[in-house]
């Protein structure tokens, strides 16, 4: 059997079936390693090394002499003849389990892809830091006030669970980090909006939680919230909204959304991209082809919406793929799934968060340490959590972010390298 993807599903599901006898399983991911996507805006704004979230794919199956890995992207599924192929290889089936995850929804929003900054991915999470930080060295230089003030302003778009987290970070970095290595840039200088459609941010988590986290950010984080704006267009300098108005900023990024990851030759998606499936999540007319993860877009019984496209969720479907493929190996019939909310938790900042958990509602300190506590908890490695508790108690301790490299120098519009003495010249 063949598992596309190596995120919470894939990983999940592999290790169910992992040691199982008579059951051959084939990992498949264009990276080799397994990423925390929650604490990937960590690494964005410096808090985290990359390493610290992400674990190789190998290391966490080796354990296992019946799962191997492949490190390619299938770009084609053939259903009928169950094949999967791409770089140029095919690999044949008797199960397959398609968890590819999500990707950055773009809305058909014209200059998205070209001039604003996505977060899924590493290499994703390394650009914005190396945006963030180019910007402050930039800026320290730029005597143009107009353009100075383009380089210091960041604009997160989406009031989501990760735009809050990253809005709340990185007022983080303008509060305590850059006062002590950028003296040149004044506090009010640096400027964090968060661009969200709606009323406030978290829609999704109700109204009093949303408020709580509209005010927090603002009142505590000093980070200027632009609520009920829709922005309709990205340029390399700033951003328009659907009130005509253009935000000048070198840094824009986009935290709107996601939608499914789909592969060609899977049924077509229906809304968000996402795959529907039946209850014991398998393509209607392929029972032996689960679709787990961001991807699935079956409809929860108890809530009749689309089941939540969080890691807690992806972990879940990815166990019942796995259980339902021994059930029919065993010539059982497959169970529904049903899915079982374990809360949702989301960190403002500082000693601040806020969290929906068995029918309650939570904010501040309580909520803010739990979400360390769960998250610590789920990543995939001992060697993950280490690197990720030491990293916070230094963080919390000496209010210092400790990965301030740049790894690739980002630079903006009339600049040029030719127009910086090297080596530290004068």
């Amino acid at each position: 059997m063949i598992i596309i993807g190596v995120g919470f599903a894939g990983l999940e599901c592999a290790r169910q079936l992992a040691n199982q006898p008579g059951l051959l399983v084939t990992v498949v991911d264009r990276t080799n390693h397994h990423l925390f996507q929650p604490l990937l805006y960590q690494v964005a704004i410096a808090g985290l090394e990359a390493p610290a979230i992400a674990e190789p794919a190998r290391g966490l199956l080796r354990g296992a002499p019946n799962v191997r890995f492949v490190m390619g992207e299938v770009q084609h599924i053939d259903l009928e003849r169950q094949i999967v192929s791409g770089d140029e290889r095919r690999l044949r089936y008797d199960y397959l389990v398609v968890a590819t995850g999500s990707r950055t929804a773009r809305f058909d929003i014209p200059g998205i892809a070209e001039h604003a900054l996505e977060m899924k991915t590493l290499d994703e999470a390394m650009a914005i830091r190396d945006q963030i930080l180019s910007a402050c060295e930039s800026a320290t230089r730029e005597r143009d006030p107009e353009r100075r003030k383009a380089l210091l302003t960041f604009v997160i778009v989406g009031g989501g669970s990760t735009g809050v987290e990253l809005a709340g970070a990185l007022a983080e970095l303008r509060l305590h980090v850059l006062p002590r290595d950028f003296p040149e840039i004044k506090r009010d200088e640096f400027r964090v909006l968060l661009v969200e459609s709606t009323e406030y941010p978290l829609t999704s988590m109700g109204e009093r939680l949303g408020r709580y986290a509209e005010r927090t950010l603002s009142d505590n984080f000093e980070v200027e919230i632009i609520s009920g704006t829709r922005v309709t267009e990205v340029f390399e300098d700033g951003v328009m909204t659907d009130k005509g108005e253009k935000i000048p900023a070198y840094t824009v990024i986009w935290t709107a959304g996601v939608t499914g990851a789909v592969i060609d030759g899977l049924p077509e998606p229906g809304r968000g991209r996402r795959i529907e499936t039946t209850p014991g999540l398998t393509l209607p007319d392929h029972p032996n082809v689960f679709v787990v993860g961001d991807i699935n877009g079956a409809i929860n019984p108890d809530t009749g919406e689309p089941f939540p496209q969080l890691g807690q969720n992806a972990v879940q479907q990815g166990k019942q793929a796995a259980l339902n493929i021994l059930r029919d190996m065993r010539g059982k019939p497959p169970k529904p799934f049903r899915y079982s909310d374990k809360g949702v938790w989301v960190t403002i900042g500082r000693n601040k968060g806020v969290a929906q958990f068995m029918g309650r509602e939570f904010t501040g300190l309580f909520a803010w340490l739990a979400w360390l506590f769960i998250h610590l908890m789920l990543l995939a490695s001992f060697r993950n959590r280490l690197l990720v508790f030491m990293s916070w108690v230094y963080s919390y301790v000496t209010y210092d972010f400790a990965v301030r490299i740049i790894h690739r120098r980002r630079l903006f519009p009339s600049q040029t390298p030719a127009a910086v003495s090297p080596g530290g010249g004068q």
